[in-house]
C-alpha cells in the first residue's frame, strides 16, 4: 500500500529540516569564519523545500479524487464538463397533424356531448342493432332508458331487450379506470349477448364536407369489432379493436346523412366495454 500523498509531503520538509539543523550544529564553528558558505547552504535548503513544495502539489492534484471530467475548450484548454441534460422528443400523434388546419371547426364530439339526459340529444343517437348494421341504416333501434351501471358511470339502455345491461353506451364520469379499461372521461360501447351491435349515431345538421376522427380503442379485456359506416355503407372496418388504431378521413354529407360508429362482439360479448373516440369536424368555408 502507497503512504498518502499528505504522509509523503510531511515526511520530505522532515528531511530537509533535520539537514538544515544538521548544518547549523557541526559546520557552526566556520560558519561564522565564513558568511558565505552559510548563505549557500541557506539558498540550498530554500530550493530544496520549495522542490519539495511543488512535488507536493503535484502529488496532491494527481490523487485528488473529486476533480471533474473535462473536455476540451475552443482556445484548446479544458474546461469542466457539463452536466448532461435530457430534453424531452416533442410528442406528436396523427390526431393533431390532422387538427393543424385552423379552418377546420369541431362540430361534433361523441365523448364532450355525451347525455345522460336525453336520447336523442341533438344531432346524437344512442341505440342498437339486432344484427349487423352493415347496408341497412335504418337498423337502430334508440335506446329508451338512462341509468347508471355504477355510481357516476350514466349509461344508456333498453330494459326491454337486455342482459346484464347490455347493449348499452355509457360514460366514465369518475377519476378511476372502469371495467379493465375504460378511462376516466371515455365514452364506451358494449355490445349485446346475442350478436347486436351498439351504435352511438351522428345526424349531419347541414351539407359540407367534414373530417372524421375514429378511434376504437382496446378498453375491457375482451376482443370486439368496429365499424364506421355512412348511411350503413362502410368506410371503416375494424376486425379486432386491440390495435387502438386511429382513422382520419375526409366525406362530403348531406343534410341528413348518418354516420354511425357500431361495436360488436365477436361472438362472446363478456368483458367487451369498448371506448370509441368520434369527432367530426367542419372543412367547409
Amino acid at each position: 500500500m502507497h503512504a498518502a500523498p499528505s504522509t509523503r509531503l510531511a515526511a520530505c520538509r522532515a528531511h530537509v529540516v533535520n539537514v538544515n539543523a544538521f548544518a547549523v550544529e557541526h559546520l557552526g564553528a566556520w560558519a561564522y569564519r565564513d558568511r558565505m558558505a552559510i548563505a549557500s547552504i541557506h539558498r540550498i535548503v530554500f530550493v530544496s523545500l520549495s522542490a519539495v513544495g511543488v512535488a507536493g502539489a503535484s502529488v496532491a492534484c494527481e490523487s485528488d479524487p473529486s476533480g471533474a471530467p473535462s473536455q476540451p475548450d475552443i482556445d484548446g484548454g479544458s474546461t469542466t464538463s457539463p452536466a448532461p441534460t435530457t430534453s424531452p422528443s416533442p410528442v406528436r400523434d396523427a390526431a393533431t397533424d390532422a387538427r393543424a388546419d385552423a379552418s377546420e371547426v369541431v362540430v361534433a364530439d361523441l365523448t364532450a356531448d355525451f347525455s345522460k339526459v336525453a336520447n336523442p340529444s341533438g344531432p346524437w343517437t344512442y341505440g342498437y342493432s339486432l344484427g349487423d348494421p352493415r347496408g341497412d341504416a335504418g337498423a337502430l333501434i334508440v335506446f329508451t332508458t338512462p341509468s347508471e351501471l355504477a355510481p357516476n358511470i350514466p349509461s344508456w339502455f333498453d330494459p326491454t331487450h337486455q342482459v346484464l345491461n347490455d347493449p348499452c353506451v355509457y360514460r366514465n364520469e369518475t377519476t378511476e379506470v372502469f371495467a379493465d379499461g375504460v378511462q376516466p372521461g371515455d365514452v364506451a360501447l358494449h355490445p349485446g349477448s346475442a350478436a347486436e351491435y351498439a351504435i352511438a349515431r351522428w345526424t349531419a345538421p347541414a351539407a359540407g364536407s367534414y373530417a372524421i376522427t375514429v378511434q376504437f380503442k382496446e378498453g375491457d379485456t375482451g376482443d370486439t369489432d368496429g365499424l364506421l359506416l355512412h348511411n350503413g355503407a362502410v368506410i371503416v372496418n375494424e376486425e379486432s379493436t386491440t390495435t387502438n388504431k386511429l382513422h382520419e378521413l375526409v366525406r362530403t354529407l348531406a343534410a341528413g346523412d348518418t354516420l354511425d360508429v357500431a361495436v360488436g362482439n365477436k361472438g362472446d360479448f363478456l368483458d367487451d366495454s369498448t371506448p370509441v373516440v368520434f369527432q367530426i369536424r367542419s372543412t367547409s368555408p
